[in-house]
């Protein structure tokens, strides 16, 4: 299983946010940089698991992070293939 590892403590704007998680996971270039296009790209992911720490942080400086979490779950539900594990 291929092992991802993010800290999301410096994830202060969702431009910063998918930037890490797009170069992390090696997403395709045309990779749009919303939740609908990092949906779309987790379930396409085979044999990961996604291990994002310092979700508490992200939590108090990020707008979106409930966004993320509904795409983080709603995509590891949906492909057999993720497993996403996020850690205070």
């Amino acid at each position: 299983m291929n092992r991802v590892q993010l800290s999301a403590a410096a994830w202060d704007t969702t431009e910063k946010a998918h930037a890490d998680l797009a170069q992390a996971l090696n997403f395709p270039d045309y990779y749009g940089h919303n939740l609908d296009a990092l949906h779309d790209c987790l379930t396409e992911l085979t044999d990961t698991q996604l291990v994002i720490t310092d979700c508490a942080v992200a939590s108090g400086k990020l707008e979106k992070w409930p966004g993320f979490l509904s795409v983080f779950f709603d995509s590891a539900e949906e492909n057999p293939g993720l497993d996403i594990r996020l850690l205070p």
